[in-house]
C-alpha cells in the first residue's frame, strides 16, 4: 500500500557494513593474498611456490597446460579489475572514497615492489600494473560519468 508522500522508487537504505565493503578495493585482497603466499613460502624460494603446478590439463591438441599459482593470481586480478570497472561507473561520495582507497592500494603495490624483496617478481609487477589500470580507469570513467550526469541535469 502506497501512502501519500512515500517515494516508491527510493532504494532501501544500505547498512554501514555494506557501504564499507563496497569501498574496499578488490585489488587489496590480491595484495594481501600475495603476501600470505610469500609468508607461507617462508625461507623457501617464492618463485618455486608461485610457479609450481596446481594441476595439469591435456588439451585436444595433445599439449599439456600447467595451471600455476601465478595464473590464479593474474586471473583473479583481472576478474577483480572487471568488477572494479563496474563499480567506477557509480557516482557519489562512496565512489570518490573508493577511488581514493584504490589509489592508496596502487601506491602500496609500488612501494612494496620497490622495497620488499619478496615483491620483486614479474607476477607482482603485473599485479601492480593491473592496480594502476584500475586507478586510471576509475578516475577516467568517474569523470566521464560525472560529466554526463552534470550535462543531463
Amino acid at each position: 500500500m502506497v501512502m501519500p508522500g512515500m517515494n516508491v522508487h527510493a532504494r532501501p537504505p544500505s547498512s554501514l557494513f555494506v557501504r564499507i565493503i563496497r569501498m574496499i578495493p578488490l585489488m587489496l585482497l590480491v595484495l594481501i593474498a600475495y603476501f600470505a603466499v610469500a609468508m607461507f613460502a617462508g625461507d623457501g624460494p617464492l618463485l618455486e611456490t608461485l610457479t609450481s603446478s596446481l594441476f595439469s590439463l591435456t588439451l585436444p591438441s595433445g599439449g599439456t597446460w600447467d595451471f600455476t599459482l601465478e595464473h590464479l593470481f593474474i586471473g583473479t586480478a583481472l576478474i577483480f579489475l572487471f568488477f572494479e570497472l563496474i563499480k567506477s561507473t557509480s557516482i557519489g561520495g562512496a565512489a570518490i572514497a573508493e577511488m581514493a582507497v584504490s589509489t592508496v592500494v596502487f601506491i602500496l603495490f609500488l612501494v612494496f615492489f620497490l622495497t620488499v624483496p619478496s615483491a620483486a617478481t614479474s607476477l607482482f609487477f603485473i599485479l601492480m600494473m593491473i592496480s594502476f589500470i584500475d586507478v586510471l580507469a576509475g578516475y577516467i570513467i568517474g569523470i566521464k560519468v560525472a560529466r554526463r550526469d552534470f550535462s543531463v541535469g
